[in-house]
């Protein structure tokens, strides 16, 4: 028997029809909408957390905390992403395989290598981590769910007509400053020739003032037993540094400035400026300084008054300082040896000596450079003179240039104008006059210094 349709029976078979002509046709048919809604939650299932401490909080849950009659979204195999807020950026680390879940009665029941711990309405949260950091400025990401099928189905895309999404903020961390290290060292360059040299003592108690041009501003002096002062933990964001060494007043000289052992490029500057800090690196900057004096020598024409022979005399005799005068090379206008017969009276000798003194002849400049020498070795016998003291012009001590004048005087005794070894020898006695006539030496140990205050205040 038959009989007439109803409406409703006419609508299923035109749905069906439509299914099955484009079925045969190979079309696809668009995918249900999912119903329900996601949620973000932290692991208690807290959700709407304005604000995450880090990604491993973030977890993707099926419903409100406690609201089992909310609706989940619908049963089925899903997999999700996280991406930027618009979405053009995928976060997610992992590969899609591992970012499967189920959901059985509108909650999720369990989840594909991601960490889950038990929720509500018998249902379980899924850690969505790991994932990368956002782009976004706010600290904002977006999570996305989509049936597994409809993925596939999408040629393994996440469409926006067929997934759920909610987004949520992580916490950003803070940046953390990039530090590095400033090292400052001191030292006494005893031969004034700008290297720290293996023999060269290091300067304690020194003040070295590191500043950048962003706020940074500290002093410290320099310690033992390196002469060195660190800061530390210095922010390279407020490169350029630059260090300004104490300035001690009196005779005390700068030398040199380096840094990582190269000169500055107008070495010796004070302050040193344009220090680049690296970061985890640390910077070495060293300055050289020395103090002088003047060498204390008396000239020829003091040694040869009564107030020479008296210094000469000051232990009861003068045989001693004659004898010290005998070990010397010391030469006579013709270039034998000159020596004093301590058998014969001192008043005798003195007249010898002040008389060989007195002479101003340079004919023979070996006997010129005797006599220089010998008032040099005076200077130093009375204590004058302090042998260890350095004579830049010559790049030696004093002890050094009286052994090498003595040296030459050895060599040639006889040095008239045209001999080979004349140029030395009055390179030596020009040396000696000068140190005899009180020249400003190096002082072999530094000179007292103090910085109370121990820098102006900055500007």
């Amino acid at each position: 028997m038959y009989s007439t349709p109803t409406p409703a029976t006419r609508l299923r078979a035109a749905t069906l029809a439509v299914a099955l002509v484009a079925a045969l046709s190979g079309g696809v048919v668009s995918a249900a909408a999912i119903h329900g809604a996601i949620f973000t939650s932290d692991v208690a299932g807290n959700v709407n957390v304005n604000q995450y401490e880090s990604k491993a909080d973030v977890y993707l849950n099926g419903g409100p905390k406690s609201n089992c009659a909310a609706a989940g979204v619908d049963d089925g195999t899903y997999v999700y992403q996280i991406t930027n807020p618009s979405g053009t950026v995928l976060l997610s680390s992992d590969d899609i395989s591992h970012r499967e879940f189920t959901v059985v009665a509108g909650v999720i029941t369990s989840a594909t290598d991601h960490v889950t711990v038990a929720g509500d309405c018998g249902g379980v949260r899924v850690q969505m981590a790991p994932f990368d950091d956002t782009p976004n400025n706010g600290g904002v990401y977006k999570a996305w769910i989509t049936r597994k099928s409809d993925y596939i189905a999408n040629g393994n895309t996440f469409r926006p007509s067929d997934t759920k999404t909610d987004n949520f903020h992580v916490k950003q961390p803070a940046v953390e400053p990039e530090l590095a290290d400033l090292t400052v060292y001191k030292f006494y360059d005893f031969n004034g020739n700008g290297v720290w040299d293996s023999d060269e003592q290091p300067l304690f108690g020194w003040a070295m003032r590191a500043q950048s041009g962003n706020g940074f501003d500290a002093t410290q002096l320099t310690e033992s037993p390196d002469g060195l002062t660190n800061f530390l933990g210095l922010d390279t964001a407020d490169n350029p540094y630059m260090v300004t060494e104490g300035t001690a007043g009196g005779t005390w000289s700068q030398t040199t400035s380096m840094v990582n052992g190269v000169p500055t490029a107008s070495s010796p500057e004070n302050p040193v400026t344009g220090l680049t800090l690296v970061v985890g690196d640390t910077t070495e900057v060293i300055f050289g300084n020395y103090c002088t004096c003047k060498s204390g020598g008396k000239a020829k024409s003091w040694w040869v008054t009564t107030s020479g022979q008296t210094k000469v005399n000051d232990g009861g005799s003068m045989n001693p300082e004659f004898n010290v005068l005998n070990a010397l090379n010391l030469k006579t206008a013709a270039g034998a040896d000159f020596t004093l017969n301590t058998a014969l009276p001192q008043a005798d000798n003195w007249t010898n000596l002040t008389t060989w003194l007195n002479s101003t002849s340079t004919t023979n400049m070996a006997y010129s450079l005797s006599r220089n020498l010998a008032i040099l070795r005076l200077n130093i016998e009375a204590g004058y003179m302090v042998n260890t003291n350095f004579y830049a012009p010559a790049g030696a001590t004093i002890a050094q240039l009286q052994t090498d004048a003595n040296d030459a005087l050895g060599i040639d005794g006889l040095t008239p104008v045209g001999d080979p070894n004349r140029a030395v020898q009055t390179q030596l006695n020009t040396w000696l006059v000068n140190l005899n006539n009180a020249a400003t030496v190096i002082r072999s140990k530094p000179c007292p210094y103090s910085f109370a205050p121990a820098l102006p205040p900055p500007n």
